[in-house]
C-alpha cells in the first residue's frame, strides 16, 4: 500500500498541474551541482548507435557505411556547447575536489578520434552522420566542415590536446582551423563577421577561446591581440552604454544593429569578457580597456536582473521567461568577478541572487529546464516565441561554471 504525506502529496499535484518535472532540491549547493554533473556522466554513453535499427557499438572498425550510424550521445558531438561543457566539468572537479570530472572533455575528444576513421569514410562517401540530440545537425559534421564563426566546435580542445600531446592525429584539423580564419571575412578593425555579412554576439567566443590557447601553444603576441580585438571590436558594435546590453547582431552592409537585447547573445560576450581577462596578463595594454568593458557590461546586468534573481530571454521584456543558459551565464561571470578580484564583494549579492533563480531550473533527475533554442535574429515577436526547451546542450555548460564559481565565492 503506498502512503504519500499531505505536503508530498501537494507536491506531486502541482508538479502534475504545471506539467513539468518537479526539481526537489538537495539542502546544499555542492548536492545540486554534483546531481548535475552526474546526470551528464550518466547521458554521456561514448558510442555509435544505428539509429534506424537501435544497435549500439563501442568498436568501429569493420563497420558498414551508413548515414544511420551516428553518435549516440548529445554530450558527445562536436559543438560549440561541449566545448561549454568540457570547461564546466574542469570548474565541477575544482569546486567538489573529485577528480572524475576533470578529464571529461577529453575523454569525449579521445572517443571521436577512435572513430574519426569512420566518420571520414562516411565524409569520403558524402554521407551526413544523423543528427543527435534536440537539432538536425551531424554530430561530427563541424569536424569536417568550417563555414561559419560558430562551426569552430572543439577547437580550443583540440589546441590543448596538441600542446600537452603534440600528437600528429591533431593536426589536420588545427590546420584547417588556421585556414579558416586566415580567410574569414573581417571588418576593417579586424574584428571576425560571418560571411553573409553579419556580426553576431556569440562570434566573439567562438574564436577567443582558441586564440588564447594558441597564444599560450606558439607564444605569439598577435594571437592574444587578436582575441582582444574580437571582444573590443565588437563590444564598439553592439554595446548599447545607456542600457549596458548588446543587442544581437550587427548588419556590415547596413551599418546597423540587428535583432533584440537577447538574454544569450549577453550571455556568450560576458562569457568571452571572462576569458580574455583570465589569459591577459596584468601588464598587457588592453588589459584596462577589456576590464571597464566587463565592469560596464556586470553594471548593465545588475540592472536587468529580475528581483527574483534570473534573467528574462529578452533582458528588457519581464513577460518573456527566466531563461537558464544566460543566467547561468551571467552568475558565472559576476561570482568569477568578485572571486578573481575584478569586482568588489558588494557583487557577491547579484551573484547569489541570479544563483538562486537557476537552481529552480534543475529536475529531480538532474536535467536542465528552460533553456532557450537555437535563435537567429528577428524582431520582438519572433524571440518570444523561441522554444523553451528541457535538456538542451546549451543549459549544461552555464550551470556548472555558475555553480563552481558560487561554491569557490562561498558566503
Amino acid at each position: 500500500m503506498f502512503r504519500f504525506s499531505f505536503p508530498g502529496l501537494i507536491l506531486i499535484l502541482v508538479a502534475a498541474i504545471v506539467g513539468r518535472p518537479f526539481a526537489a532540491q538537495p539542502t546544499d549547493d555542492a548536492a545540486l551541482l554534483r546531481r548535475v554533473a552526474d546526470e551528464v556522466l550518466r547521458q554521456t554513453s561514448r558510442r555509435l548507435i544505428d539509429r534506424s535499427t537501435g544497435q549500439t557499438f563501442t568498436n568501429s572498425a569493420g563497420l558498414p557505411l551508413k548515414p544511420e550510424i551516428s553518435i549516440e550521445s548529445k554530450f558527445n558531438a562536436w559543438f560549440y556547447q561541449t566545448w561549454l561543457l568540457t570547461d564546466g566539468m574542469r570548474r565541477t572537479a575544482s569546486a567538489l575536489g573529485e577528480p572524475e570530472y576533470r578529464n571529461y572533455g577529453e575523454q569525449n575528444l579521445a572517443f571521436s578520434y577512435a572513430h574519426l576513421d569512420y566518420f571520414q569514410r562516411q565524409q569520403a562517401a558524402g554521407m551526413k552522420a544523423a543528427p543527435v540530440g534536440d537539432g538536425a545537425l551531424s554530430p561530427i559534421g563541424f569536424y569536417f566542415r568550417l563555414t561559419d564563426l560558430w562551426h569552430t566546435g572543439l577547437a580550443p580542445l583540440v589546441v590543448e590536446r596538441y600542446a600537452k600531446t603534440k600528437d600528429p592525429r591533431y593536426e589536420p584539423y588545427l590546420a584547417r582551423i588556421a585556414e579558416y580564419l586566415a580567410q574569414s571575412a573581417r571588418l576593417p578593425d579586424g574584428t571576425l563577421h560571418r560571411a553573409r555579412g553579419r556580426l553576431m554576439a556569440d562570434d566573439p567566443y567562438m574564436t577567443v577561446p582558441y586564440l588564447v590557447r594558441m597564444h599560450r601553444l606558439t607564444g605569439e603576441a598577435r594571437r592574444l591581440d587578436d582575441a582582444v580585438q574580437q571582444l573590443l571590436g565588437t563590444n564598439r558594435l553592439l554595446f548599447h552604454p545607456e542600457r549596458g546590453w548588446y543587442r544581437h547582431a550587427w548588419d556590415v552592409k547596413a551599418q546597423a544593429p540587428l535583432g533584440e537585447f537577447w538574454g544569450r547573445a549577453n550571455g556568450w560576450m560576458m562569457l568571452t569578457q571572462v576569458e580574455l581577462l583570465a589569459a591577459l596578463p596584468v601588464s598587457h595594454p588592453a588589459r584596462a580597456k577589456v576590464l571597464a568593458v566587463f565592469v560596464a557590461h556586470a553594471e548593465g546586468l545588475r540592472r536587468a536582473q529580475d528581483p527574483a534573481g534570473g534573467w528574462h530571454q529578452l533582458l528588457d521584456h519581464p513577460a518573456s521567461w527566466i531563461e537558464t543558459s544566460s543566467t547561468g551565464m551571467f552568475v558565472y561571470g559576476l561570482a568569477r568577478g568578485v572571486n578573481e578580484g575584478w569586482l568588489d564583494r558588494t557583487w557577491a549579492e547579484p551573484a547569489r541572487k541570479g544563483w538562486h533563480a537557476l537552481k529552480q531550473k534543475v529536475t529531480a533527475e538532474g536535467d536542465i529546464m528552460d533553456v532557450c533554442g537555437s535563435t537567429d535574429v528577428g524582431d520582438v515577436g519572433y524571440y518570444l516565441k523561441r522554444p523553451r526547451l528541457q535538456g538542451d546542450l546549451h543549459g549544461f555548460g552555464p550551470f556548472l561554471l555558475s555553480a563552481g564559481e558560487i561554491l569557490r565565492m562561498g558566503r
